[in-house]
């Protein structure tokens, strides 16, 4: 069973780099974007696209993490008040 979920996962990765992939070729328009202090590289829009979505997909796991890792503390600290009534 292990074997078919790590297949699958493996399959459904494969398809979504593969679909961005094809996005990233079909948007091949020269952008540069202008951040506040510097301007980027020009490179494809499709790049930038991507790019911005797995920051986005990162700063996203990252504070979900850092949620997730106050809500245990205060699980854990619920648990010992418990315990000790």
């Amino acid at each position: 069973m292990r074997a078919i979920q790590l297949f699958l996962k493996a399959i459904l990765i494969l398809a979504i780099a593969f679909i961005g992939a094809l996005f990233a070729f079909h948007n091949n328009q020269l952008l540069t974007v202008d951040f506040i202090y510097f301007t980027g590289p020009q490179i494809s829009l499709g790049l930038w696209l991507m790019a911005f979505l797995m920051l986005g997909a990162l700063l996203g796991i990252a504070v979900s993490s850092l949620m997730l890792g106050s809500y245990k503390r205060k699980l854990g600290r619920a648990n010992r008040e418990t315990k000790n009534l």
